[in-house]
């Protein structure tokens, strides 16, 4: 994946065109890191999982437990990896935060209602276009 300044924020573009071409690209970079039909539906199916984690859990809780299994699964690492990279860029809630759980520990609680609504919204992105362009083990 690129780091945040190789995706800086893309003028002139709207945050959900932002939102949308942030998750294409993460999805594009995936298909050459999950080589493999099981790896890339492992992810399909985790990131279709993540928003119910998220409902059910909260934010900080999904994401300790995405890093927990990251340590069994890449794909967990991934998801984790990319939630955090969008929460953490220019203009988002745990901005200059060197990943979503230093922000979530670090900040208020309104930055944390304001990084789980968005981490939702990216996800609805990252869940089509996972399923769009990854393969699932058949």
């Amino acid at each position: 994946m690129q780091s945040n300044s190789e995706r800086g924020v893309i003028m002139g573009l709207t945050i959900q065109q932002q939102r949308a071409n942030f998750a294409l690209e993460c999805i594009q970079d995936l298909k050459d890191v999950l080589t493999t039909d099981k790896a890339q539906g492992e992810f399909i199916s985790y990131a279709s999982g993540l928003p119910a984690m998220i409902h059910m859990n909260g934010l900080g809780q999904a994401m300790a437990f995405c890093k927990l299994k990251s340590k069994e699964r890449e794909s967990y690492g991934q998801l984790y990896q990319l939630v955090s990279d969008w929460l953490c860029k220019e203009g988002q809630p745990y901005h200059q935060k060197k990943d979503v759980l230093e922000g979530i520990t670090q900040c208020d609680m309104a930055h944390y209602q304001l990084a789980q609504a968005e981490a939702l919204v990216l996800m609805s992105w990252v869940k089509k276009f996972a399923k769009a362009f990854l393969k699932e083990e058949e």
